[in-house]
């Protein structure tokens, strides 16, 4: 009988070792689902085309896009989702945002890429926008590589003069998060304040990311703090979200925040 009993508390442990492996193995597979790229490569987009899950967004100008865009992408006019100067509330602001995202069609689910065409202006809205998502609690956000031009220029025919729109609204429920934006004239540790690296360091001259390994090195001041706070400082918009984007995306350093002054 004790042989019998043993067996069966192995049997016990055993069933129990597995629940817990599928528990684990769900619990992985769900953290891979929502870890998307901070940059996406053109053949990367091509293959999720034909996922439900993608909400693809066009922040190049309205003349721009219908022109022709990516099959299947929703125009989104950036003034959409700039506070206008009589918003004085964040709150008031992020029910604007909140609205818009689920007028684009944004669910929980969702994984929302953003690209523009190959300029300076409209590059910075896509890092904008994207950094508007996530200051609202969508991290499932992700930027285009290289833009339209790099779309087109690796041969895809997937392109539309006919403007798309969302078949349903979203259901994604936005929530300002305050914590990213700060005045660099009240934080108290000097050392923690870092100015942002020029866009030429961190893109080619075609708006193409450099590689992770020259990033690291172009970033290794803002990368030796690891978990700290650390706030970036500049005057150039473009690179300070440009340099936000990445350290939070790409190198996940959840507490570097900007200089609100800096974007004013």
């Amino acid at each position: 009988m004790r042989w019998l009993k043993q067996r069966y508390q192995n049997l016990e442990i055993l069933k129990r070792f597995n629940y817990r492996m599928r528990y684990f193995i769900a619990f992985l597979f769900s953290l891979n689902l929502f870890a998307y790229d901070a940059f996406l490569k053109p053949s990367e987009l091509k293959n999720l085309l034909q996922s439900d899950a993608l909400v693809l967004l066009d922040v190049s100008s309205l003349s721009s896009y219908e022109k022709g865009h990516i099959t299947g992408a929703y125009h989104v006019p950036i003034s959409e989702f700039i506070k206008s100067k009589n918003t004085r509330l964040a709150t008031s602001f992020s029910s604007k945002v909140a609205t818009e995202m689920k007028n684009l069609g944004v669910n929980r689910g969702s994984h929302v890429v953003i690209y523009s065409r190959t300029n300076s202006d409209d590059f910075a809205n896509a890092l904008y926008l994207a950094f508007i998502f996530i200051q609202h609690g969508f991290e499932n956000v992700s930027v285009l590589d290289g833009g339209y031009l790099a779309w087109v220029f690796e041969n895809y025919n997937d392109v539309s003069s006919t403007k798309s729109k969302p078949l349903h609204k979203g259901n994604f429920e936005a929530t300002y998060n305050p914590k990213f934006l700060v005045e660099k004239s009240k934080t108290e540790n000097a050392l923690a304040l870092l100015p942002s690296k020029e866009a030429g360091e961190i893109f080619f001259d075609d708006l193409t990311l450099k590689s992770k390994e020259a990033l690291k090195e172009v970033l290794s001041s803002e990368l030796r703090h690891g978990d700290a706070d650390v706030t970036l400082y500049g005057v150039n918009s473009f690179s300070l979200y440009a340099n936000w984007y990445i350290l939070y995306k790409m190198f996940d350093l959840k507490n570097i925040k900007m200089d609100a002054e800096s974007l004013k």
